[in-house]
């Protein structure tokens, strides 16, 4: 799939407290992504489902399906981010990474709005793949989303891609939809872009690999 990358402005702050939401429908690769960014770069906190999911896991019986907790898992790590946001950045500098769908155009706006209240500066990175490539994602992970919660996903993200990256694209000034960058990219450029985002907005001093 060919790749689009498009910012909303040119403005690159550097040492700005900044809120980074990685969305995608299931199966995007968004938790490989955020893996492979949290061992790279230092500094970052990243605030995954899957580490949601691996923690609850570990206090379940065994034997429990996965479906049985994922409502408790969701609310957990939803739980979580909201408490990471409003928490702020702390001393007014960091990168705070998180993972959602953020297929629900209405979802995005609120992350975006909490963000700025909060202090942060938030930068939407939108991990885009063909529906084959998704349910494939998902079969490798383990964990296959429901059909009808998948169709629900890949319809938001289906109706809104080409506004989304038309909305980032746009030389109109102003955040599009609160945020202040977006990002629409492909599975194999989601990490390199999402290093970018947090170099971007390090101070110079502390940015660097792990």
């Amino acid at each position: 799939m060919t790749t689009v990358v498009r910012e909303r402005s040119a403005v690159r702050a550097a040492g700005v407290a900044t809120f980074v939401l990685v969305g995608g429908v299931p199966g995007a690769g968004k938790s490989t992504a955020l893996a492979r960014v949290a061992g790279c770069r230092s500094g970052v906190r990243v605030l995954d489902s899957e580490a949601a999911r691996r923690d609850l896991r570990g206090r379940v019986p065994r034997g429990v399906p996965y479906a049985v907790y994922r409502p408790v898992v969701h609310v957990r790590h939803l739980a979580g981010v909201v408490r990471a946001v409003l928490g702020g950045p702390r001393d007014g500098a960091g990168v705070l990474v998180v993972h959602d769908p953020a297929t629900s155009r209405v979802r995005r706006w609120w992350w975006a709005c909490l963000a700025r209240r909060a202090g942060w500066r938030p930068v939407l990175v939108m991990v885009d793949v063909g529906r084959g490539e998704a349910l494939s994602g998902q079969e490798a992970r383990g964990r296959v989303v429901r059909g009808r919660a998948f169709a629900r996903h890949w319809r938001r993200w289906a109706a809104q891609r080409a506004g989304l990256v038309a909305e980032s694209g746009g030389s109109r000034e102003g955040p599009a939809d609160g945020w202040s960058q977006v990002r629409v990219v492909g599975r194999g450029e989601a990490v390199s872009v999402l290093v970018g985002v947090v170099d971007a907005a390090s101070p110079a001093g502390v940015r660097g690999a792990r």
